[in-house]
């Protein structure tokens, strides 16, 4: 049955023995959905609100790092330069926080475009070595192809994967990024040599919010939130994300996609 309700129809279930119910559903459903609108913009807002000042001090940390360069005091620059890591560090985690309830919603946008993938990577990892003084990110191969896809998200997809394998491997010294063509897809594999995952764990770690605990001694940081956006943006590309871990041997993540092709359409909204 469908019920008009504030301009709209909506799907609902009649109950024969006590009809109010079909009516309580209707505004029970519509609550939770004005809730839903109230959550993403507060979260749009505080985003929006934390990313403002957060871009003066990176601005303000940026300049005294060149000055203290020029004036030959490097080892203050270096510590400036493991401040701002934590600044960016709280970038991500906002962004994560933003990119989630946006998927939640169905609204994190996309955009079609061809994508050089092994730019696309060599950029990638180029950022990421910036960021880690701990691990030697290598990109090996070079086999040139092209996606239609949003390569921002997509360069999200393996921002977060290389995060991951660095925080999750705090006594390795390497990141490995390998991709291959195979028919109509390419895949791309990101391996570290960390603490590893446990084996019925390969599915929950996708999931919001989801993050493991207990096998390693130090404090990880993060939201539970990399993986999971990393999932949708794939699914949303037509494409699939895999694990293959133990525990204490590492993980590698594949990541699956489709080449280009004229018919490819991504969700828009």
């Amino acid at each position: 049955m469908a019920c008009p309700y504030l301009g709209q129809f909506r799907r609902t279930v009649v109950f024969p023995y006590d009809p109010s119910q079909s009516l309580y559903f209707v505004l029970d459903n519509s609550a939770r959905k004005e809730l839903e609108q109230r959550k993403e913009n507060f979260l749009s807002m505080a985003s929006h609100e934390l990313k403002t000042p957060l871009t003066a001090v990176k601005m303000q940390i940026q300049l005294a790092k060149t000055r203290l360069m020029k004036q030959g005091y490097h080892e203050a620059a270096v510590v400036l330069s493991r401040t701002e890591g934590s600044v960016k560090l709280l970038e991500r985690l906002i962004k994560e926080l933003l990119d989630g309830s946006r998927i939640q919603a169905g609204k994190l946008e996309y955009v079609q475009e061809p994508v050089d993938l092994e730019a696309l990577l060599s950029e990638v990892a180029d950022t990421m070595q910036q960021m880690s003084v701990t691990h030697r990110i290598m990109v090996r191969g070079t086999i040139p192809c092209t996606l239609i896809g949003d390569k921002g998200q997509l360069e999200q997809v393996f921002i977060n994967l290389i995060s991951n394998a660095i925080m999750y491997s705090p006594s390795a010294t390497t990141i490995e990024i390998d991709h291959y063509v195979s028919g109509e897809t390419v895949t791309v594999s990101v391996r570290d040599h960390g603490i590893g995952i446990p084996q019925e764990l390969h599915e929950k770690i996708f999931e919001r919010f989801y993050r493991i605990t207990g096998l390693s001694q130090q404090a990880i940081p993060g939201l539970g939130m990399g993986l999971y956006i990393a999932a949708e943006i794939v699914r949303n590309h037509r494409g699939t994300i895999q694990v293959e871990s133990e525990v204490g041997d590492g993980s590698t993540f594949y990541v699956t996609l489709p080449l280009k092709r004229r018919n490819t359409v991504l969700p828009t909204e």
